[in-house]
């Protein structure tokens, strides 16, 4: 389990190639892909999946009934990091820097001094037409140095301060090499070059930076992974595994929902606050000829939203609620916020929490420390969006959002029990 996790990790390093990842997970288990541009003729038990915009994926598994309801589990296939600008390079005391935009909420000081390359899609003009391509470097491209602490000699007294505009650019190149000037467009060229096309025909590039390195096994009886993006792709991960490793035969349809640009308010084409999942729960229920099939089917569902939850800090521990503590490990944790930040109520709670039982894995409960602003999830856009019950999931981490970060190797599978449990049981509404 853990093993195909990291692969998932190492190949899904960006928004675009976590989809791609995903679909040919969902290729392999029989299930086929819809475009949204046609008409469709949904079967019973027949398995369907959509990908919106490269970087949002819905996958399903009919019922034998398009009224039942829906059984959806969502998670998010973006992560906080750096981003290129439509025109990067600039040269600077020498460099050849690239500019960025900061994307979400990482942690910038862990940017730095990493072994960062490129990735993620071209666009490319085919005979009259644009083709979208996914990209990626593996090569060690670019690099945020720090200053040396013989220039900043109270950066360890007074902190970090990094400016995102002037401190963040990485560096790519020196502005000359033997003599002969760089080149101006050497993004294009790398682009060129890689995808071996011709420069002219690169319409346009959508490029952020990522980590180098692989996801590893750590902790003296390898009981933790440390990785990017573990927020979240390892709850996608989990959904994929909960959706295509059992046989489903419940009279409700299973689906997960991957979606893009949760990191910064999911406000997008295929973000959780777009159309997107609505559109494709309205397909699923009017694959029947009955009447008001959407307002039924919405009134029989229930969602899974899963994302990562805080780790006890043992460094910062008063910065944690002390009667929730949750540690990794320790099984599936459920989030809780008066002001729904997090979705969850009392019934998403007790309902989740008896899954866990039934499978026989511990369930831990995490509430933001009461003096600190709580984060959101897709959670609360998706009760306000489809108006169904939903509860906020996730596993315990620590580091969230740093370009490298840390979660339990137990946890995963026990996630993944849980959620398959939520794709099988028959009474699931008898809490």
């Amino acid at each position: 389990m853990i093993s195909s996790l990291i692969k998932y990790l190492d190949q899904s390093v960006t928004a675009f190639h976590a989809v791609i990842t995903a679909e040919n997970t969902l290729i392999d288990h029989g299930f086929q892909k819809l475009s949204e541009k046609d008409a469709w003729d949904l079967t019973p038990d027949g398995k369907y999946y959509v990908i919106r915009n490269e970087s949002a994926l819905i996958a399903w598994q009919m019922s034998n009934g398009s009224r039942s309801g829906i059984r959806l589990i969502g998670a998010h296939t973006d992560s906080p990091g750096l981003h290129l600008k439509p025109q990067p390079q600039f040269r600077r005391s020498g460099y050849i820097q690239l500019g960025v935009e900061v994307y979400g909420g990482p942690l910038l000081a862990s940017w730095t001094d990493r072994d960062l390359s490129l990735a993620g899609r071209v666009i490319l003009k085919d005979k009259g037409q644009l083709k979208v391509v996914p990209f990626i470097n593996d090569s060690v491209l670019l690099r945020v140095p720090q200053l040396a602490i013989h220039l900043n000699r109270e950066v360890n007294e007074k902190g970090l301060l990094l400016n995102k505009q002037k401190h963040m650019p990485p560096i790519i190149s020196l502005d000359s090499i033997d003599g002969d000037p760089a080149d101006d467009a050497l993004i294009k060229n790398l682009i060129s070059e890689q995808l071996n096309v011709e420069a002219e025909s690169i319409a346009s590039w959508q490029l952020e930076c990522y980590d180098t390195q692989p996801a590893k096994l750590s902790g003296y009886k390898q009981e933790f992974l440390v990785s990017g993006r573990i927020d979240n792709l390892t709850m996608c991960h989990a959904a994929l595994e909960a959706l295509t490793n059992i046989s489903i035969s419940i009279s409700q349809t299973t689906m997960i929902a991957l979606f893009d640009n949760e990191e910064i308010g999911s406000s997008t084409q295929n973000g959780a606050a777009s159309s997107f999942i609505r559109d494709i729960v309205q397909r699923v229920a009017d694959s029947s000829d009955n009447k008001h099939n959407l307002q039924i089917a919405l009134a029989n569902s229930i969602c899974i939203s899963a994302d990562g939850a805080h780790a006890i800090h043992p460094n910062y521990a008063d910065f944690h609620d002390p009667q929730h503590l949750v540690k990794m490990n320790q099984g599936p944790v459920i989030k809780v916020n008066a002001n729904h930040r997090y979705a969850t109520s009392a019934y998403s709670s007790a309902m989740f929490e008896q899954l866990c039982q039934d499978v026989d894995i511990p369930v831990q409960h995490y509430v933001h420390k009461t003096d600190l602003p709580c984060g959101s999830t897709i959670g609360p856009i998706t009760a306000t969006g489809l108006g169904i019950p939903v509860v906020d999931v996730g596993n315990a981490m620590l580091s969230m959002h740093s370009i490298r970060e840390t979660t339990g190797v137990k946890d995963h599978g026990m996630m993944i029990k849980a959620m398959q449990r939520f794709f099988s049981k028959s009474d699931l509404f008898s809490v």
